[in-house]
């Protein structure tokens, strides 16, 4: 490594937005929450404004498969997410509560979002995925806010 290349690294390291295991777990809280309430909300909404009498009928299907989905995937993967945040030591960067695997991986869920939304599947399909996601995302975030509770109790 070059000594150039060592300052710089010096000089990030000492200036990144640091924070401790709590407000990490407390970020990915609100990160699941938020962004659960927000797909759920949007699919829903989009959804009872189609055509059709059956939509509302829909909506509970994509809500039960997205508490199914939160209970077979979504919490697995929060557990892990949270072993992980737990795992390492001292105050880390801010946006690490996340590995870069799973900032990719959110990355591709949004471009696949977006391909949805402008695809030729039927509406009540697209609008159905965005809730499922949503109350799964939304459903699993209990995890990350019982964490961050516990967290609390200790401190």
């Amino acid at each position: 490594m070059s000594y150039r290349y060592g300052r710089i690294l010096n000089w990030l390291e000492a200036r990144k937005p640091a924070a401790s295991a709590r407000v990490h777990v407390l970020l990915a809280s609100l990160m699941w929450t938020i962004v659960g309430l927000f797909l759920f909300v949007r699919g829903a909404g989009n959804m009872m404004s189609l055509p059709g009498a059956t939509n509302s009928r829909w909506l509970i299907v994509a809500a039960f498969i997205g508490v199914l989905k939160g209970r077979l995937i979504f919490d697995k993967t929060a557990i892990r997410v949270i072993s992980r945040i737990l795992r390492r030591e001292g105050d880390r960067c801010l946006g690490g509560f996340l590995s870069l695997k799973s900032w990719g991986m959110i990355l591709f869920m949004v471009f696949l979002g977006m391909s949805l939304r402008v695809s030729p599947l039927p509406g009540v399909l697209v609008w159905g995925i965005y809730v499922a996601v949503g109350m799964g995302l939304f459903f699993s975030s209990r995890l990350f806010w019982r964490e961050w509770i516990r967290q609390g109790r200790s401190a």
